[in-house]
């Protein structure tokens, strides 16, 4: 059993997350993403790397921004076609590469998400406001880079904050803001591990450290709903109030490690352990 880890810079999480592997007798090899590269002729893609052969590898595990999504993706599609298991699956990084994308995904699939309207200009942004409550969440994006996020307090900051906007973007996003506790939650295939930032009125902002929860049946069949439908088996998903908020294919391993005790990086060795147990 051998799993090739793709990674944007080796850190304090990759090496304990190898060490789980190996505990697992499951070999791993370490790559930085910066240092393949692919090859495409024809309907034929190639990984390029001095450092292994693709075919030596069960599995891989892929942790990369959605920055990287136009390489990314033809990689996932190469580790499919060999079947090579990856936590990500094809067109997952073009969903989450774009939020308008990601809540429509979601929303298509039963899932709850904060009351959201989006717009490709500013034109019809006031005569949308009545739908809302305030405070509200302004997000404007340009391809996948977030330029701007803002919390505004009433309709006349929103419009002054819509007018000022210069530069160019390709996506602005109003959505409700929710002033209760912030659940962080990371799926590991069929498992939940969540933390629960409780929300401070006085100070308008989340409490920096966390406590353990433990979600309802039902709250969790969600997530792994949501990662399911987003096409990852791996993921951190934010909810607030039964809404979900944010879905990401990365893991803060020690947040978890330090805030409630959960060993995240063994939890990841036996899903993938997992695995390979049913091939």
């Amino acid at each position: 059993m051998k799993t090739l880890f793709i990674f944007e810079k080796e850190n304090d999480d990759i090496k304990l997350l190898k060490e789980a592997f190996n505990k697992k007798n499951i070999s791993v090899e370490l790559v930085e993403i910066g240092n393949l590269g692919l090859l495409t002729e024809g309907k034929q893609t190639t990984v390029i790397a001095n450092e292994f052969n693709l075919d030596d590898f069960d599995s891989c595990f892929l942790e990369a921004g959605v920055e990287f999504t136009q390489f990314v993706e033809p990689l996932i599609d190469e580790f499919s076609q060999k079947g090579i298991y990856c936590q990500v699956k094809p067109d997952a990084y073009f969903i989450l590469s774009s939020k308008a994308f990601q809540i429509a995904t979601l929303n298509a699939n039963g899932l709850k998400t904060p009351k959201t309207k989006i717009f490709g200009s500013t034109f019809f942004v006031n005569s949308s406001l009545k739908v809302f409550s305030f405070p509200l969440v302004l997000q404007v994006f340009d391809g996948y880079k977030k330029i701007q996020n803002v919390l505004v307090e009433s309709e006349k900051a929103l419009l002054s904050i819509v007018k000022s906007i210069k530069s160019d973007f390709d996506v602005l996003i109003v959505q409700e803001f929710f002033e209760k506790d912030l659940d962080i939650s990371v799926v590991i295939g069929n498992k939940v591990f969540t933390v629960r930032r409780t929300w401070n009125k006085e100070k308008f902002e989340y409490s920096k450290k966390g406590a353990s929860r433990t979600l309802s049946d039902s709250e969790e069949k969600n997530l792994i709903k949501a990662c399911d439908a987003i096409g990852v088996d791996i993921a951190t998903v934010k909810l607030i109030d039964g809404n979900i908020v944010s879905l990401k294919p990365v893991v803060d391993f020690a947040f978890f490690q330090e805030t409630i005790g959960k060993n995240l990086y063994e939890a990841t060795a036996e899903f993938y352990l997992s695995k390979f147990k049913k091939e």
